[in-house]
C-alpha cells in the first residue's frame, strides 16, 4: 500500500485566503452576487503565491476554491503558476452569508442593521436572510472535514476567504485569532494550514504571507 492510500497517513489542507479585492478597498460587503473581484494588487500577490509554491518540493494534489469571483480569480492564477489546470469549485467553501447585507457598503450594513460580534451572539443571522455564527463555522468545519474523506495522505489547497478561515479555526481545532474579522489577519493570499494524522486537526500554520514581505 502507497504512502497516499494509507488510511492514517497525514493530510494536509490549505485554506489560502483570496488577493486584495476591490470590495476591501472601497469597503463593500460582497458575497457570490456582488463580487467585483481582484485589484491589480491582488492578482500580484496571488502570482507571488503562485512562484513561492511552485518552488517548493510538495505541491498540493488538488487546487479547490470558493465561488466567490475574488477566489475564484485568485485560484486560476495559482492554476496558471502551478499548471495544476482548471479550479475545483467547493460551494460551501464561500464567505459568510451576508444575506440582505450582500452588495452594501461596510457603513450602511451599519446604519441599516447594526454591527454586533457574531461570536457573542451565535444564532443572531448577520442580515435578514444571512447566516449565524453557529451555522457558518458548522459549514466550514463539515466542508474541512468533507476534504479529509475525499483526499486522505494528501495536500488540498482551498482558495477561500477570511470569514471561512476563521470559522474552519473555530469548528476543527476550538480556536480563534486575537483579534476577529479585520480586513489583515489573516492577510490577502496568506497560507492557513491545517493537518490531520489520523487521530484530529491541528492548525500548522496561521496567516503566513511571507511571500509578500519585500526581498532582502
Amino acid at each position: 500500500m502507497s504512502h497516499e492510500q494509507e488510511p492514517h497517513s497525514t493530510t494536509r489542507v490549505l485554506l489560502v485566503r483570496h488577493g486584495q479585492s476591490h470590495a476591501s478597498v472601497k469597503k463593500l460587503i460582497a458575497g457570490v452576487r456582488t463580487c467585483p473581484g481582484l485589484t491589480e494588487q491582488g492578482r500580484e500577490q496571488a502570482a507571488r503565491l503562485a512562484a513561492r509554491l511552485t518552488a517548493e518540493p510538495a505541491r498540493p494534489h488538488a487546487l479547490l476554491t470558493s465561488p466567490v469571483r475574488r477566489a475564484r480569480e485568485t485560484a486560476e492564477i495559482l492554476a496558471d503558476g502551478l499548471g495544476s489546470g482548471t479550479p475545483v469549485v467547493e460551494p460551501e467553501a464561500r464567505e459568510l452569508d451576508f444575506g440582505a447585507a450582500d452588495g452594501l457598503s461596510i457603513a450602511e450594513y451599519e446604519r441599516v442593521h447594526g454591527a454586533f460580534d457574531m461570536t457573542a451572539y451565535p444564532d443572531r443571522p448577520f442580515a435578514p436572510g444571512g447566516e449565524t455564527w453557529n451555522r457558518f463555522r458548522t459549514r466550514a468545519g463539515r466542508v474541512v472535514d468533507g476534504l479529509l474523506s475525499r483526499h486522505r495522505g494528501q495536500t488540498v489547497l482551498v482558495v477561500c476567504h477570511a470569514g471561512f478561515i476563521v470559522a474552519a479555526m473555530s469548528a476543527l481545532v476550538d480556536a480563534l485569532p486575537p483579534v476577529l474579522f479585520t480586513d489583515s489577519t489573516p492577510a490577502a493570499t496568506s497560507v492557513n494550514e491545517f493537518v490531520h494524522d489520523g487521530s484530529g486537526w491541528r492548525l500548522a500554520r496561521f496567516d503566513d504571507a511571507r511571500h509578500l514581505e519585500p526581498a532582502v
